[in-house]
């Protein structure tokens, strides 16, 4: 149905972005504090489709440790509707698709 329809805009990067969250070089209790931050301003401005960039990992000495950490970080927050990787025009592996619930109406 339109939830599907949604989902299937998201994961094929067709929803216009409307604001970048780029956590690049930070450390996992920084990215946390900003993405944290990043969707209260969100909601408080009733975005709804962003863009989380957490960086492919090449740096990290092993693997990346701040994707496996934003994603589980996504799946714990209420008003996040679904997520997913970007197309690579968006960053692909090293960059999250996220889609806000719509906010309640007051």
């Amino acid at each position: 149905g339109l939830q599907h329809n949604v989902l299937k805009k998201l994961r094929q990067g067709k929803h216009p972005v409307e604001h970048i969250l780029d956590l690049h070089g930070l450390t996992v209790t920084e990215a946390r504090k900003e993405l944290q931050a990043f969707l209260g301003e969100c909601e408080a401005a009733g975005l709804r489709h962003i863009i989380i960039v957490h960086g492919k990992g090449f740096r990290s000495k092993d693997k990346p440790v701040i994707k496996p950490m934003v994603n589980r970080w996504l799946r714990a927050v209420d008003n996040v509707l679904a997520f997913h990787s970007a197309q690579p025009k968006d960053g692909g592996n090293g960059a999250v698709y996220v889609l806000l619930k719509k906010p309640k109406a007051e």
